[in-house]
C-alpha cells in the first residue's frame, strides 16, 4: 500500500507542476539526498529486490491513468492542451519508471523503451509491449488492473 501511495503521490504532484507551469518559482530549489549511480542520469532509487507486485502496480496506476486520460478527452472531459500534457507526463513516468529485479522486470524495460516514442495508437511497439508486460505480470501471480472512474461505468 504504501508503494502505491507513493506513486500516486508522484503522479499527482506531476500533474500539479504540469498545471502550475505560470506559479512563480519557489524560494529556494530543492536538493536531492540520494547518490546518483555512476553515469546515472538521476537519483538512486531502491527498489525491493525481486518484487514482481511492485513493478505490476507500478504499470497498473501508469495503465491506467492512460486509459481515463484517453476517455476523458474522447467524451469533452479534457481539452487537447491537458491531454497533450497527461501524456507527456506518462511518458516521462513510463521512461524514468524505476526497476528492479524481478520475473517481470525485462518486459518492465520493454515497455519502458518503446514508451520513448509514444504510448498512444501511433505507437503499436508500446501496446505490444505493455500487453506482454500484462502477461509477464500475470505469470508472476500478480495481476495488472486497469480501472474506470465512476462516470465511466467503473
Amino acid at each position: 500500500m504504501t508503494r502505491f501511495f507513493w506513486l500516486m503521490s508522484t503522479l499527482a504532484f506531476s500533474t500539479l507542476v504540469i498545471a502550475g507551469c505560470g506559479a512563480p518559482a519557489p524560494e529556494a530549489a530543492p536538493t536531492l539526498t540520494t547518490e546518483a549511480e555512476s553515469g546515472a542520469a538521476g537519483p538512486r532509487i531502491e527498489i525491493p529486490e525481486g518484487d514482481a507486485n511492485w513493478e505490476c502496480g507500478h504499470a497498473s496506476a501508469l495503465m491506467g491513468i492512460q486509459y481515463r486520460t484517453e476517455w476523458e478527452l474522447a467524451n469533452g472531459a479534457i481539452d487537447q492542451a491537458a491531454f497533450d500534457a497527461r501524456v507527456a507526463s506518462l511518458i516521462d513516468s513510463w521512461t524514468y519508471l524505476p526497476t528492479g529485479q524481478s520475473p517481470v522486470t525485462d518486459a518492465l524495460r520493454t515497455a519502458k523503451a518503446a514508451a520513448a516514442a509514444g504510448i498512444g495508437p501511433e505507437n503499436p511497439e508500446f501496446a505490444a509491449a505493455t500487453q506482454g508486460l500484462v502477461t509477464a505480470c500475470d505469470h508472476a501471480g500478480s495481476i495488472t488492473i486497469v480501472s474506470a472512474l465512476p462516470e465511466m461505468g467503473g
